[in-house]
């Protein structure tokens, strides 16, 4: 009996344990983020491109709200902060 419970403990030893993966690197994570993320691409009032963000969440960073903020102005259309644009598309 105790050897059998010495194999069910095995494969959890180490650092590749089930549930508990490694921590990513900063360029991992960027890479996810440009993958999963919606790009946000920010215009001014007169149509230049300004700025871009691979993702709602860095651009909510940047602009210091939330990304569920960000993703408002971009489906309502509506200016953010008096002066900028915030869309989806590139134009």
């Amino acid at each position: 009996m105790r050897k059998i419970q010495f194999l069910v403990k095995l494969p959890q030893r180490g650092k590749h344990r089930a549930g508990r993966p490694e921590a990513r690197s900063a360029g991992t994570k960027a890479k996810m983020s440009a993958t999963r993320g919606t790009a946000i691409f920010v215009y001014s009032e007169d149509d230049l491109l300004v700025n871009n963000f691979p993702s709602a969440r860095q651009a909510g960073q940047f602009f210091n709200t939330d990304s569920k903020t960000i993703l408002r102005y971009v489906r309502c259309g509506k200016i953010f902060r008096k002066k900028w644009i915030l869309s989806t598309l590139k134009k």
